[in-house]
Formats: structure tokens, sequence, C-alpha cells
């Protein structure tokens, strides 16, 4: 039995690098001026590295001081493509939250895929917020 057990955890510990240790590809850098929430998680305001994961819908945020997150995301397709790589955020009284990725010259975009709220979080009146990304 306890064979089993450490069998067990060997085998979550050697999959725990399945995400962690996938090549990634630095997409853009931001500065994001307010806390947001990305994926469910509390994000400071910082300057945030984006990374697209080389397998699977996932992204990275990068920020020093704080852990990386990995977001899930659906691609969308846009009307006209942007001039410049920005992230796009809704806001509403609960405060600011990261919906969209989206890349200077690509008619595709990353929708974030948030985790399942209460419907008693759910808030009609919201605004959308814009930030650019830095030069590179």
């Amino acid at each position: 039995m306890n064979l089993m057990r450490m069998l067990a955890v060997a085998a979550l510990l050697a999959s725990s690098h399945l995400v962690y240790g996938q090549d990634e590809t630095q997409m853009m850098t931001v500065n994001v001026p307010f806390a947001f929430t990305a994926a469910g998680v509390s994000m400071p305001a910082g300057r945030y590295e984006l990374s697209r994961v080389q397998v699977g819908q996932l992204w990275k945020l990068h920020t020093f001081g704080h852990m990386d997150v990995y977001v899930t995301v659906t691609p969308r397709e846009l009307r006209q493509a942007p001039a410049a790589s920005l992230l796009v955020f809704d806001h509403d009284a609960t405060g600011y939250t990261l919906r969209q990725i989206q890349e200077k010259a690509e008619r595709w975009f990353a929708q974030i895929v948030e985790p399942r709220r209460s419907k008693a979080r759910k808030s009609t009146a919201q605004d959308v917020a814009s930030v650019r990304t830095l030069a590179q």
C-alpha cells in the first residue's frame, strides 16, 4: 500500500513540469497601472512580460516579485487587426479583470477563459479599459 502511494506521488511530481517546463515565446511587455484579476488570481499593478506557451492554449503572465500566472485562452477573430498590441480589461465594482490579449497586426486574439464564478457576483454595469504594450 505504501509503495502505491509513493508511486502515485512520484507520478504527480514527475508530471508537474509539463506546464512549467514547456517552451515559451515572449510576445510582449506591458505596464499595467492598476491591480487586476487574471484567471481568478489577483495581480498587482506593475510591469508584465507575456509569453505564449508552445503547448495548448496557454499564456504566461510574469512579473518580478510575484508568482507567474498561466491563463487558458480561446482564440477569437477580430474584424480588423489592431495597430498595436494591447491587453483589454473589464472594469466593474469589483475591479479590473483581464479579458483579452491582442497582438499587433493579428486578426486573432486570445480570449481569457475565466474560472467559474457564482452568479451572485456577476454585474451588469461594467466598463472596458485597455493597456498598450511597451515598444520593443
